[in-house]
């Protein structure tokens, strides 16, 4: 790719000659359709998730629990570019990413514009599947059920990272993972090879999640709905409460899954890894 007159190329990115020099064409990389397909399910699901919650919480007349974690899924998306980071997480260069000066831009070769929607999709669409199968299994075996979303939702979040980190990222090429743990990734040693810790921190997020979704009370009320209302005696104020406890449980949720992984790149535990390129002309994240 040629760097554009006055933009400094990402670390990592090796420039090519123009297509065309003579008409003052760049080669661009384009993305493939199972990119497209990706990027698409960050900003539809996304806008489709949020806009669900905006009805519902309309219909509602307060705020819907969806509509709340939607809200604490984008507000901690920022930890996205250190987290990648430090597990060596790279995506394909034909992405669009965020420009340069965005905070914390940390992930290597940049991180992908479709991020803060994206979370929205990632996070929340298999809280949803795991509160109505949680829901489901408390009714019909008479099981607890805050232990039952939160097994539920464990494992259906772990099931999902496998899906969409470990397949259709790792596997199929939208992102490759440069270094693991030895002994704790799938494919080691090949381009393609996934680190397991990563599933069970996102399943450890949806979990949460999970529970945020399905623990309310009869009138529809979350646990935090319920927090807020014995701290407010207006609906504007605990509204405003509960949105403030979301964000600050999703980004203390986030930080303390992402904790061990900084712990583990900074003792150097993080050590198998190829060495050749993981995407044609883009050098690898260095240790």
């Amino acid at each position: 790719m040629t760097p554009r007159p006055g933009v400094t190329p990402r670390p990592g990115l090796t420039p090519k000659p123009d297509v065309n020099p003579d008409a003052g064409l760049i080669d661009e990389p384009r993305p493939d359709p199972l990119l497209t397909a990706a990027i698409a399910f960050a900003y539809v699901g996304g806008i489709a998730l949020l806009t669900a919650g905006v009805y519902l919480t309309y219909r509602r007349g307060r705020l819907h629990p969806l509509l709340l974690v939607c809200i604490s899924a984008i507000s901690f998306s920022w930890i996205e570019a250190p987290y990648d980071w430090a597990v060596y997480a790279q995506f394909a260069p034909a992405i669009p990413r965020m420009p340069s000066w965005w905070p914390l831009d940390m992930t290597w070769h940049g991180l992908p514009a479709s991020v803060p929607p994206g979370y929205i999709a990632y996070f929340v669409l298999p809280a949803v599947i795991g509160a109505g199968i949680g829901r489901r299994l408390s009714a019909r075996f008479g099981w607890r059920r805050p232990l039952t979303l939160l097994t539920v939702g464990l494992v259906v979040g772990f099931c999902w990272a496998l899906l969409f980190n470990a397949v259709l990222g790792a596997r199929l090429g939208v992102v490759y993972y440069g270094r693991v743990i030895p002994g704790l990734a799938l494919w080691q040693g090949t381009k393609h090879q996934y680190p397991l810790y990563d599933a069970l921190a996102m399943g450890v997020q949806m979990m949460v999640f999970t529970y945020l979704l399905g623990r309310t009370a009869p009138d529809g009320r979350s646990v935090v709905d319920l927090w807020a209302d014995r701290r407010s005696s207006s609906r504007v104020g605990s509204s405003v409460l509960s949105v403030v406890a979301v964000v600050v449980i999703g980004t203390a949720l986030s930080a303390a899954v992402f904790a061990p992984h900084i712990v583990a790149k900074e003792e150097g535990w993080v050590t198998a890894g190829r060495t050749a390129p993981l995407f044609p002309e883009v050098a690898n994240q260095p240790p």
